[in-house]
């Protein structure tokens, strides 16, 4: 059965990917990707750079350095491995912030590329972001004029030139006159555009001083202090500025948004209405006010916004909940019933079935038969029309069951839903019909009768 197994593995994985459902690689890790011209070796050498490689991808930054230094000058290593793990450590020293480390690690990569002929291209990248991030500014913009004269259209060298260069300009303006708010805001939008969100934070703090009465300056302040977690820092510079520009809808629905995320519903909702006068009725700001009074068991409160809300945006799954929730629990029992199945139907048309149904193969490839059927007719039930789910409920049941009539029965379902698609599980569908006809006619089961 095993042989089947895999068979059936390699079958559906292709039917999938041209049915454009297999879902994409789990690696979230934004790191740059190391170039396929950094990576080219030997199959002798592969196995400690795969492993150091997924270490990186981790997140394991200390560990790689660590490894890698420890063995970098073994010379029983190809070339090609050397310059791997070399950009490897340099890498991962950029993301421990040693950017002299890394430069020193990426200049040997570049010269054992040199020395074989090789790209450098994804080298001299890596070296114009850290001599970038130590304001060696001549250095940076060699290092991206060398990726630009390889590769004239690669966007993200062009894009780090010029931030490079502006950053450079302000930098000095900076220095010569330190109370020049905007000036102060545009060198921390420039480390902006070359992923130095720390470096543009203090910038943005900087100008935020000198001119408080930006309200662009203080957006931008308050989304970096709440993607590094520091709300209370973010509501305090919202807070500050709304002192000087009290109708600014950005700033209110900047509070607003602040205080929801702290749960204080009672603030967000006097927050979100003042968005609402000061000019923004947009569908989320309708839904928040609904959300902050539904969550406070104010129903009948929340309905009018949560309609004016699905008007303007239909497509959003929480509006029609909470409204669901809120018939329900005003004893409108019928509208409870029809929005929370519209719920269910928006939801069912999105990942969650892929999810169910790749769930379902995994549970299958472990041997948890009783999971994978669950999984897979949990999905069938949001989505009937799905009839690759009807081909892999047959498989399970074909290759885990002895009575093979639900196996006959799901096979023939997807025959008939699937006259024109996927040609290859239609034949393999076929050809198992065939092969358990005699089985199916000692069986004498419900399947055998159709």
């Amino acid at each position: 059965m095993s042989t089947l197994h895999d068979f059936l593995w390699l079958l559906l994985a292709c039917a999938w990917v041209c049915a454009g459902c297999v879902a994409t690689s789990p690696d979230s890790t934004r790191s740059v990707p190391v170039d396929r011209d950094t990576t080219r070796r030997p199959s002798g050498d592969a196995g400690p750079v795969q492993t150091l490689r997924a270490a990186y991808r981790e997140g394991a930054y200390d560990a790689v350095v660590r490894r890698i230094r420890s063995r970098r000058r073994d010379d029983s290593l190809h070339s090609s491995a050397s310059q791997a793990l070399h950009v490897l450590l340099g890498r991962a020293e950029q993301a421990r912030g040693r950017h002299a480390a890394a430069i020193d690690a990426l200049n040997t990569a570049r010269r054992i590329a040199e020395g074989e002929g090789r790209a450098t291209t994804a080298i001299d990248r890596a070296l114009g972001d850290s001599h970038a991030a130590l304001y060696r500014w001549p250095e940076a913009a060699s290092a991206f004029e060398r990726v630009l004269g390889a590769r004239p259209d690669d966007r993200a060298a062009r894009r780090a030139q010029r931030w490079s260069k502006a950053r450079a300009q302000y930098a000095r303006l900076v220095r010569a006159d330190a109370s020049n708010g905007r000036w102060w805001a545009r060198l921390g939008q420039c480390n902006l555009g070359l992923n130095q969100t720390e470096r543009a934070r203090r910038h943005f703090g900087k100008a935020h001083r000198r001119v408080p009465q930006s309200a662009e300056v203080a957006l931008s302040l308050s989304r970096l202090h709440r993607a590094a977690g520091h709300l209370d820092a973010a509501r305090r510079v919202v807070d500050t500025t709304l002192t000087h520009q009290s109708g600014d809808p950005r700033l209110w629905r900047r509070r607003a948004d602040l205080a929801f995320e702290r749960e204080n519903l009672k603030r967000a909702r006097r927050a979100y209405v003042r968005t609402l006068a000061t000019g923004d009725s947009s569908a989320t700001v309708y839904r928040r006010i609904g959300l902050a009074d539904v969550r406070r068991q104010q129903y009948a409160r929340a309905l009018p916004f949560l309609r004016r809300s699905l008007r303007r945006d239909s497509s959003h799954a929480r509006t029609t909940l909470y409204l669901g929730v809120t018939y329900l629990r005003l004893d409108s029992l019928r509208r409870a019933s029809r929005y929370l199945q519209n719920t269910i139907d928006q939801e069912a048309s999105g990942p969650i079935t892929d999810a169910l149904a790749h769930q379902g193969a995994t549970y299958s490839r472990r041997g948890n038969v009783s999971a994978a059927l669950e999984a897979y007719k949990t999905a069938r039930r949001l989505r009937p029309g799905r009839a690759e789910l009807d081909f892999r409920l047959a498989t399970v049941y074909d290759e885990h069951y002895r009575d093979k009539a639900p196996a006959a029965r799901y096979y023939r379902r997807f025959l008939r839903a699937h006259e024109g698609g996927l040609p290859e599980l239609r034949r393999y569908a076929m050809s198992r019909l065939k092969a358990l006809r005699p089985t199916l006619h000692m069986q004498q089961g419900p399947a055998s009768s159709e």
